[in-house]
């Protein structure tokens, strides 16, 4: 009877040991995080070049946060929707590029710092602007990242 307690008892510990290692997610090391976040830096970029709010609302989070310079928080993909088509109707985006300066987090959220460089068309003539920024993008359940926080000062340079 001791002998099948064992069997069973050593049993269950094996099958709750391979039960928690398929739950281990998997670790991202920095450079992978910044492969990931060069990635969608680039698709944000397009999607600010196509100059369609929907496009560029798709890379948000449902409950993302937009701190753009000089407003207050904008909340929700949907009113993040809103406040680029309203950017959008005075302003083209032409170019836009990011320099990456610090990525960290993990498998579930990555933070990012850095500076982005955008080429924009108003009224007829064309600005270069530089910001500093810190952005956060999540996992989605497909095991994309979107944007969840987005925040944003102009460079004084």
């Amino acid at each position: 009877m001791k002998k099948k307690s064992i069997i069973i008892i050593t049993l269950a510990a094996l099958v709750i040991s391979l039960i928690s290692c398929q739950h281990t997610e998997k670790k991202l090391s920095k450079e992978e995080m910044r492969k990931i976040i060069e990635s969608q830096n680039t698709l944000l970029g397009e999607c600010f070049k196509s100059g369609d709010a929907s496009k560029v609302a798709a890379m948000y989070t449902d409950s993302a946060k937009l701190c753009p310079n000089g407003y207050d928080f904008v909340h929700g993909r949907d009113s993040i929707k809103a406040f680029w088509a309203e950017d959008f109707k005075t302003s083209k985006t032409l170019e836009m590029k990011t320099d990456i300066f610090t990525v960290d987090g993990d498998a579930e959220v990555i933070y990012e710092t850095g500076k982005a460089n955008s080429k924009f068309l108003y009224k007829d003539s064309i600005y270069k602007v530089t910001v500093k920024y810190i952005n956060v993008w999540r996992k989605q359940s497909d095991g994309s990242y979107l944007l969840d926080i987005d925040f944003w000062n102009k460079d004084k340079k």
